[in-house]
């Protein structure tokens, strides 16, 4: 096998793959998300009118064959399995690793099946295991984030994930565009972090349209702002967790801000601008994300 599935929950992980202690015999649900379409019809009308679509939850089901051995070995890695899969409020994550190093992620819940039906005559060689794994959020994505940083100094510990190379400015004054080249191929919402002094933020994606404007805000130095594009979340806050949504301009975009994915923008490159005054060499604005992918 050239590539491997991992389940990951609570910091263990199973390779279920290895041929080793597991052999997967089967996966399904993993390619395209689900999807409905959005049908209205007006009276009188034929037909009706399309007005677009969103994705549905994915259901990936997975057939195993867990290795049995001496009779504390059976029982044991059966044990493994149901606190592994156990239902949770947090959710357990699906990992693939292909061959090339490319890994791709996916957050699941358990749904249904491992019953792990005993059969004596099979106890001392292999369990076969079936589950099924519900993921609310159908994309999956690289556990590997990008961060795109603008600025004069650098980001210090504050940063969480690989840090792209710095845009070094020396006024006291910002206005950059930068090209993000973006290889998802599902849009991925930022999170971005801003540490002042900084006057009349401004964040554009000049391709797509939407701003994140913060005219009239002005932020000491080492004050911050947490805007937190995701789905589920779509917050402002401030360093304690204080909302402070109220500081976007009312024409702000922080439910569609995003980095898009081809066809729009063609060829996943986003122009993102960056516009503020009264900064400092303590000043950080800062994007971060995971790449999504509609499957795998």
């Amino acid at each position: 096998m050239t590539w491997t599935l991992s389940i990951i929950a609570g910091g263990a992980e199973i390779n279920v793959s290895d041929g080793q202690d597991y052999i997967l015999t089967g996966l399904d649900g993993i390619g395209m998300a689900p999807a409905n379409r959005i049908i209205e019809q007006g009276p009188q009308q034929h037909g009706a009118s399309d007005r677009g679509f969103r994705l549905q939850p994915r259901k990936i089901a997975l057939s195993l064959l867990a290795r049995g051995g001496s009779d504390s070995d059976w029982w044991q890695r059966r044990n493994s399995l149901l606190a592994l899969l156990r239902p949770s409020d947090t959710p357990l994550a699906l990992r693939l690793t292909r061959s090339d190093g490319t890994v791709r992620q996916i957050d699941c819940y358990y749904s249904a099946e491992l019953g792990l039906a005993v059969d004596p005559d099979l106890r001392a060689s292999w369990q076969p295991v079936v589950v099924e794994l519900l993921a609310p959020d159908p994309t999956w994505y690289d556990p590997t984030g990008t961060t795109i940083t603008y600025g004069i100094g650098g980001a210090g510990d504050q940063m969480t994930v690989p840090l792209a190379i710095p845009w070094h400015v020396g006024a006291s004054s910002i206005n950059t565009t930068r090209q993000v080249t973006y290889s998802g191929t599902w849009d991925a919402y930022p999170v971005i972090t801003v540490i002042g002094p900084a006057t009349n933020l401004v964040i554009t994606n000049e391709t797509l349209g939407d701003k994140l404007d913060f005219t009239g805000v002005s932020l000491g130095a080492g004050e911050r702002r947490i805007i937190d594009c995701r789905y589920g979340q779509k917050t402002v806050t401030d360093a304690n967790g204080t909302n402070r949504i109220a500081d976007l301009t009312a024409d702000s975009n922080l439910a569609t801000f995003r980095i898009g994915a081809h066809p729009n923008p063609p060829g996943g490159v986003n122009s993102i601008r960056v516009s503020a005054q009264n900064i400092t060499a303590g000043t950080e604005i800062y994007l971060q994300f995971n790449a999504r992918y509609i499957g795998v």
